[in-house]
């Protein structure tokens, strides 16, 4: 069957793809099917002696390597099939993607005569593959990214502080990394629910990514866990930055809602440098988790850094005998031991920071004393037991009030008889919660005492003077003083001046001489 000029229009115009046949030697087109015509919103007249990229690209220049992409060029030079992607402009000047295929036609001496230029309207194609990739990204980051601080988490942790440990290494530079741990954590899960403690560990993270570097790498280690990858940088001076960030906690309160929360944060540091010791991923995160127990064990709410004295400890420990072994055993045994003592204090401390909700007065009283019954206890020359037991009153001095009701807590007047004697029951009340802990019984005494008075005027038990335990008449006079400079619902605060001259004038009546001495000592009224 002979194929007529006609029959080759219609056999063209019969297929879905577009279709330009071109001249090769000078790219004028030839001819084109009817779906380039409706594409490009043109009729054969307008493209009549056109050059394909004049209609295509909108263009006064042939397409040239290797700039331009062009699968033509590839086909007239090597005189087979060639592919590509291209923009093309179609009727309305609107850009659309194409995928090109272009064919050699070859004439009966062999050469190309024409080039069969077949393309498809791939855009929508595209946007999908453009979706698919945003997707596909956002997945990745979904990965490596913590959920609720927007942190990146655990995984992508330990893939950056290898490669930065690499980096490091083959540079000769020093990289530090500080591991926190919130203290008490628990205690405000349990108080405040989950939803709150996790708006909590979003805020913190924003307080804590503030106070660092643009260079630091700050990440979610698990639960209320964080590390941040400190590049380029000295262990004093990454213990500078955490210290930094523990001072700046201790003055800030986080505010979520209604509810008020105090933060207080452990910290360890080690670093990688050409004579730390320290080589390995592994080795960097446990010499860190070595430094923060020791921050834990030592009262909480510092930074420490690692020391290899205490990894040589550990070494020499595996040579031990068997009676040594014993020892170690008991250790473990003791401390294990005093893990579950933390759980439980977590718990009482959730129960006195459940006051807050109450009677902030109480909360931010009880850590507002905290310094000065330690200041006291050291000036007095109190062991560090004693010091223990003392921090633990100032905090659970008032966990008595969990039994009294909202009424009186925040009633603004003056309190009937009825309602005094109501009060003067949460010493007791604090006392039989805190007797319930065996390792708190040094604490219950303190607590149901700390409102007698040296003058036996005071309740439960109407004790005076050394009748009083010391430790009691020491969370006396410090909950009298915070009390009497802070605003009440029935009055305004005092000055600290006056609060002290106040306790002065109630010394050897009210308060032991010898604590209202201490307390002028460490105040220093000016």
């Amino acid at each position: 069957m002979k194929i007529t000029r006609e029959l080759f229009k219609e056999i063209i115009d019969a297929i879905s793809d577009i279709v330009l046949i071109v001249n090769p030697k000078d790219y004028t087109i030839v001819t084109v099917n009817k779906q380039y015509l409706d594409k490009e919103g043109l009729s054969l007249k307008d493209i009549k002696g056109k050059k394909c990229y004049e209609i295509t690209h909108r263009r006064t220049s042939q397409c040239l390597p290797p700039n331009d992409a062009c699968p033509m060029l590839e086909t007239i030079k090597t005189g087979k099939v060639a592919k590509a992607e291209h923009l093309h402009h179609g009727k309305n000047k609107e850009m659309y993607y194409s995928e090109i295929i272009t064919y050699p036609i070859f004439g009966k001496k062999g050469g190309i005569k024409a080039i069969a230029h077949i393309s498809r309207d791939i855009t929508e194609r595209k946007k999908l593959e453009e979706e698919n990739r945003r997707q596909m990204e956002k997945l990745r980051e979904l990965a490596v990214r913590d959920p609720h601080t927007g942190l990146y988490n655990y995984r992508y942790m330990m893939e950056r502080l290898t490669s930065e440990i690499e980096l490091a290494r083959r540079h000769s530079l020093n990289l530090s990394v500080m591991l926190m741990d919130i203290d008490y954590f628990k205690s405000i899960n349990d108080v405040y629910g989950h939803q709150t403690g996790n708006r909590l560990l979003s805020d913190f993270t924003d307080f804590v990514r503030n106070l660092l570097r643009r260079t630091d790498i700050l990440t979610r280690y698990g639960g209320e866990e964080f590390v941040a990858i400190m590049p380029q940088t000295e262990k004093k001076n990454a213990l500078y930055i955490a210290s930094r960030i523990i001072e700046r906690l201790n003055n800030h309160i986080f505010k979520i809602d209604k509810i008020s929360i105090k933060v207080k944060l452990s910290m360890g540091v080690s670093n990688f440098s050409l004579d730390s010791g320290l080589t390995t991923t592994k080795e960097i995160l446990d010499a860190a988790d070595n430094a923060l127990q020791r921050a834990k064990e030592s009262g909480g709410n510092r930074a420490m850094l690692f020391s290899s004295m205490y990894r040589n400890i550990r070494k020499k420990a595996a040579r031990i005998d068997h009676r040594k072994e014993v020892e170690v055993l008991k250790r473990k045994i003791v401390k294990l031991g005093q893990r579950v003592d933390q759980t439980v204090l977590e718990s009482m401390y959730a129960f006195s920071k459940s006051l807050e909700a109450r009677d902030y007065y109480t909360a931010e009283h009880a850590e507002r004393m905290v310094s000065i019954v330690l200041s006291i206890g050291k000036k007095m020359g109190f062991t560090k037991n004693m010091l223990e037991s003392l921090e633990r009153a100032a905090v659970l001095h008032d966990i008595g009030k969990i039994g009294i009701s909202d009424a009186i807590l925040r009633k603004k007047g003056k309190l009937s008889f009825e309602e005094y004697k109501i009060i003067k029951t949460h010493p007791q009340i604090g006392a039989e919660i805190i007797r319930a802990v065996h390792f708190l019984r040094d604490v219950a005494p303190i607590i149901l005492h700390h409102h007698e008075r040296v003058d036996g005027q005071g309740y439960p038990s109407g004790l005076k003077d050394g009748e009083i335990p010391l430790s009691a008449r020491i969370v006396a006079i410090a909950d009298a003083y915070q009390a009497l400079t802070s605003d009440r619902p029935y009055r305004k605060a005092y000055s600290r001046k006056e609060a002290l001259t106040i306790l002065k004038k109630e010394a050897g009546t009210h308060f032991d001489k010898k604590i209202v001495s201490a307390l002028l000592d460490i105040e220093k009224p000016g």
